[in-house]
């Protein structure tokens, strides 16, 4: 083997240990984001579906979707897996048919800002109801 062979396998290597760290600290911190915006709740029952009019709009938190209608109530919704670009602060626009958004209904992500393009197709998973502790 030459050496810019070795070399080329090492810093493919060590650029994947890289990444592996650096997703693990990702995923800490997701972790302990949600931690915190649930902090004072209390999980309850599990809904197929919520409804859109007092949902308002969702706080990206780790991989989930947060709603916060009014009142002492939040939604968490567990997105299914594999939804393509699930990061940061990015706008949710999902497609809605009628008045409530449901388990497998479709959403995508378009970054703030505009001027990108949306993300490949992602889907609502369950909704967990969590009510203000007293």
């Amino acid at each position: 083997m030459s050496r810019w062979t070795l070399m080329l396998a090492a810093t493919v290597l060590l650029g994947g240990c890289a990444t592996a760290a650096d997703e693990a600290k990702r995923q800490a911190a997701d972790e302990r984001e949600l931690a915190e915006t649930l902090e004072g709740y209390t999980p309850g029952r599990t809904l197929d579906c919520i409804d859109a009019t007092f949902a308002g709009g969702p706080q990206l938190v780790g991989d989930s979707l947060v709603y916060r209608p009014t009142g002492g109530t939040l939604y968490r919704n567990v997105v299914a897996p594999n939804c393509p670009g699930f990061r940061g602060d990015q706008i949710v626009v999902a497609e809605l048919y009628g008045s409530r958004i449901c388990r497998n209904d479709r959403f995508r992500l378009v970054q703030r800002g505009g001027g990108s393009i949306p993300s490949g197709y992602c889907r609502f998973g369950p909704f967990v109801e969590y009510k203000k502790d007293r």
